[in-house]
């Protein structure tokens, strides 16, 4: 059995773009997992998606060695729609590296996240990064985290993962001040328990001393599909051994099997004789039905069964939109795509929908915009389909003919040079103040519906900023609203897919600017074009789009045919693929490429 007490488990958490991947870069070379100057950069984001954006948007393991001793890193994202990874990476690390950018300072999500580990009674060892910038603000950044931290300053410290300055003494400290896996068999007794089974439940009672042989407890923190292997599993191993072979059960779902295949991360996957208490690996489980594996069930050994561990919270969505496949013959294609997302992506919830303008299609939860984005890029790139994506909106609540919409609680992080037109910005979207701590930096925090949140806010908070206002939220409650439907009709014909809840005071300017945006999205037509917005039965806002005439077979004003029979072909397959990339809504086409345009909330 392997000496746990060599075993150190950690995470690397920050705001966004901060330095997280470039330090795990730095870790990876020093460990010899990749040689320095012969990899790319932010080398644990394998996601194009993730490259292309600069951003991870994945948890990310990898296992390195580091003379006697075995590193498990996880590697997490910073922005606000992906922190359901940061909580699923904390249950399974003893501490973190919790990174700040000297040039910025601590931010919105560096508290976020802090919190995160705090509550999980983790290590936290601070770093302040970028000190090499010449605009770094190193004493300045050092006391924000004393401040707030509560350590002092001789704990801090300071690197530039971008040359590697004393990187390797804060590998070495991982090391030191980092515990070791812990024997965590019965870890509390306010377990997330989803059985009935009384022999799980007799187990708890047992004293924590009490060893049960052979036994098994893993926790599965993320997951995708492989066509070879079925459901890869990613666990942390809080109790027992699992190997190749052995027969294990996941407590929710109830489903079992054999384990096809077991192994850590380099960081692709690497097959190993046995996963010991203390690892981070992964199990290849051969199901194919991606529902059998739920990200936060506890694995468990068939004869000696142990209590689940206390797994995760649900993640709530907070927006929603429509998914239709621009080819009805892609329903199916859409459906697998979307099941095998979900299966690495718990915040993604989707159900079947129909509707009489875009035929079959999901109804999808996203935890933002952001996510909503990079979730449309996936599906058209991974999987490459073709679809059409309805503007993102809240889910109201309606009781009674009664409209409660979803508030959130904001924490913006700012200089104070810009303390008023962030005040008057909030006031403009209907937050409401709660409290301010003007401790070395400004921190306010606010009540704010969502829908206001969720359209061009925070744009606009990085504008009147100058990009060095940060934000975090959390979801808050539900609130009663005086709102109502808005319809946008194209030629009398009430169209679903551009309608949305809207509450009373911004009916009329929502109205005009999605009549206006749906005039400027919309290709003329050979018939007259007539969009309105409807509220409580009242016409209150309308554009007209005047018709024209074409013939795809006419060519400088003669007609295309007989002894040009390929000049005809041509156009006519040229037309065929214009066809695809459009939607009939009632009579009107509307192209593709206008839903897209129609995904952000204001111009």
């Amino acid at each position: 059995m392997i000496d746990t007490s060599l075993i150190r488990n950690f995470a690397i958490i920050a705001h966004v773009d901060h330095g997280k991947s470039t330090l795990a870069d730095r870790l990876l070379e020093l460990t010899g997992i990749v040689k320095a100057g012969s990899h790319e950069e932010q080398f644990l984001d394998r996601n194009p998606i993730s490259r292309e954006r600069g951003i991870t948007i994945k948890l990310a393991p990898v296992t390195m060695k580091y003379h006697e001793y075995t590193l498990n890193l996880i590697d997490t994202p910073g922005h606000v729609d992906f922190s359901y990874e940061v909580d699923r990476t904390l249950a399974c690390v003893e501490g973190v590296v919790l990174l700040v950018d000297a040039t910025q300072g601590v931010q919105a999500q560096t508290i976020a996240n802090a919190y995160k580990a705090i509550e999980k009674s983790l290590v936290i060892i601070p770093v302040v990064n970028k000190v090499d910038m010449a605009n770094a603000e190193v004493s300045k950044t050092k006391k924000q985290l004393t401040d707030f931290l509560g350590v002092k300053e001789s704990e801090i410290f300071e690197i530039s993962a971008k040359t590697g300055l004393n990187v390797e003494k804060l590998l070495q400290t991982i090391i030191e001040k980092i515990p070791p896996p812990q024997n965590t068999q019965f870890p509390n007794s306010n377990f997330h328990s989803n059985t009935n089974d009384k022999t799980i439940n007799d187990n708890l009672l047992k004293s924590n001393n009490h060893k049960v042989e052979n036994s098994l407890q893993a926790l599965i923190f993320d997951s995708y599909y492989d066509s070879h292997k079925g459901v890869i599993a990613f666990i942390r191993v809080f109790e027992g051994k699992i190997e190749k072979g052995q027969d294990v059960k996941m407590l929710h779902t109830g489903h079992s099997f054999k384990v096809l295949e077991a192994g850590i991360f380099k960081p692709d996957l690497l097959p190993v004789d046995r996963l010991d208490q203390g690892d981070i690996g992964y199990i290849a489980t051969n199901l194919k039905d991606i529902h059998s594996v739920e990200i936060g069930d506890t694995m468990i050994n068939m004869r000696h069964k142990l209590p689940p561990l206390p797994g995760y919270k649900k993640v709530k969505p907070m927006v929603y939109a429509s998914v239709f496949p621009t080819e009805t013959k892609d329903y199916l294609n859409l459906k697998k795509a979307l099941e095998k997302l979900y299966l690495n992506d718990s915040a993604l919830h989707f159900t079947s929908i129909y509707s009489s303008a875009l035929g079959a299609g999901f109804r999808v939860g996203f935890l933002g915009l952001l996510h909503a984005d990079v979730v449309r890029e996936r599906l058209e790139r991974e999987y490459e389909l073709s679809i059409v994506l309805t503007p993102p909106q809240v889910e109201y609540k309606i009781e009674n003919n009664e409209f409660y919409e979803p508030y959130a609680k904001i924490l913006i992080l700012t200089p104070e040079a810009y303390l008023g037109a962030i005040m008057k910005l909030c006031d403009d979207y209907r937050a409401s103040f709660i409290t301010m701590d003007n401790k070395n930096q400004i921190s306010l925090t606010y009540e704010i519906p969502m829908s206001e949140m969720i359209s061009d806010f925070f744009d606009n908070l990085k504008s009147v900023t100058q990009g060095y206002a940060s934000l975090d939220w959390e979801f808050l409650r539900y609130q009663h609203v005086d709102a109502d439907k808005l319809e946008l009709l194209l030629n009398m014909e009430p169209i679903e897919e551009f309608s949305e809840v809207v509450v009373a005071e911004r009916a009329m300017t929502r109205g005009a600017e999605l009549t206006k945006k749906l005039r400027s999205v919309i290709h003329r037509q050979q018939f007259d074009i007539r969009i309105q917005a409807r509220y409580r039965g009242k016409i209150i806002a309308s554009e007209r789009i005047s018709p024209f005439r074409k013939n795809v077979l006419m060519h400088k004003g003669k007609m295309v045919g007989g002894g040009d029979f390929s000049r005809k072909r041509k156009l006519l397959e040229k037309q065929k693929e214009g066809k695809k990339l459009m939607k009939s809504v009632g009579s009107v086409d509307i192209s593709k490429d206008a839903f897209m345009k129609m995904f952000k909330k204001s111009s």
